[in-house]
């Protein structure tokens, strides 16, 4: 049978587009893994082969002394625990008020509701460097004269430490919640109200209705954006060393762990170890995070499609 010129063009364009996908995808996976795999290699190095020209990515005298270095430096399972606590705390606290907060502005019609969630939408878009110095004031000095002060450091409490950035994820007004919010909110959105409705016939309340009608439906939309909070926790160094630099977890120290050996060790950084102790604590960083996702890659995926966020 001959094949019609538009049949031709057509599984033409289907081929080419094809092609450009696939080289797409590669070029950005590449992208983004090219920098771990520099930074798994220099983690292996010694430090003989930073002076070599001929090594790239596999290293000539492997070693696991960067590892066993930092390990003991940082007192990772101590580190570890503390920052698992931390993030899963904070991502616990984020996906319960967050949760509220987008069903109240999916399902209650009150007047602002548009505003709210504009507002919410809106923090987004505020870096978070912006807003850090009046919050330092604020939980340094908490109290209300501190609060209606506009800046000014007033008497009050001292709150500086872990605390912060619990109540801020109680309050739904930590880091990336608007995200977390609007995610939320159009999963409710989408729900049918004969849901609420029949709930209500039965004799539930409204948070009766809440917590045991609708959020059971939603336990993988909920699970999604615990596990981005837990991850941005996890990852976040501004909110935790501006509002509680004793906190003994991996962001306090992680970005400054080769020039702290160097200088515990008497070595000069322009020696260049630095750079792979950095790698290694890098590497022992991330790990975790790269575990996690094998195991709820599933669970992640079918939260973003419920979404809405993707078409």
């Amino acid at each position: 049978m001959q094949i019609t010129k538009t049949t031709l063009a057509r599984k033409t364009s289907q081929i080419a587009w094809s092609i450009f996908r696939t080289v797409l995808i590669i070029g950005l996976a590449f992208a983004i893994i090219q920098p771990l795999l520099i930074k798994l290699s220099s983690s292996f190095k010694g430090s003989e082969d930073l002076y070599n020209s001929s090594v790239f990515l596999i290293p000539k005298h492997f070693t696991l002394d960067n590892y066993i270095k930092v390990w003991d430096f940082i007192d990772y399972p101590l580190r570890f625990l503390n920052s698992v606590l931390y993030a899963a705390a904070c991502g616990l606290l984020q996906a319960a008020s967050c949760s509220l907060a987008a069903y109240g502005m999916a399902r209650f019609k009150f007047r602002g509701r548009g505003v709210v969630f504009a507002l919410a939408l809106f923090t987004l878009v505020i870096p978070p460097q912006f807003s850090i110095i009046s919050q330092f004031l604020i939980f340094k000095s908490f109290g209300p004269a501190t609060l209606f002060s506009l800046g000014t450091v007033m008497a009050g409490v001292d709150l500086t430490g872990p605390l912060p950035l619990l109540l801020l994820s109680a309050t739904a007004t930590g880091f990336k919640n608007g995200l977390y919010i609007y995610m939320l909110r159009q999963y409710f959105k989408n729900l049918p109200k004969e849901f609420e409705e029949a709930a209500y016939i039965d004799g539930c309340g409204r948070f009766r209705t809440f917590l045991q009608v609708i959020m059971p439906g939603a336990a993988s939309m909920t699970m999604t954006v615990f596990l981005l909070a837990f991850v941005w926790q996890w990852n976040d160094y501004l909110y935790v060393s501006s509002l509680a630099p004793g906190l003994n977890v991996f962001n306090t120290v992680i970005s400054s762990v080769g020039s702290q050996i160097n200088s515990a060790s008497f070595i000069h950084f322009a020696s260049g170890q630095g750079m792979l102790y950095d790698a290694a604590a890098m590497i022992l960083f991330i790990l975790p995070l790269l575990i996690l996702y094998l195991f709820v890659q599933r669970v992640f995926v079918q939260g973003i499609e419920k979404s809405g966020i993707v078409g």
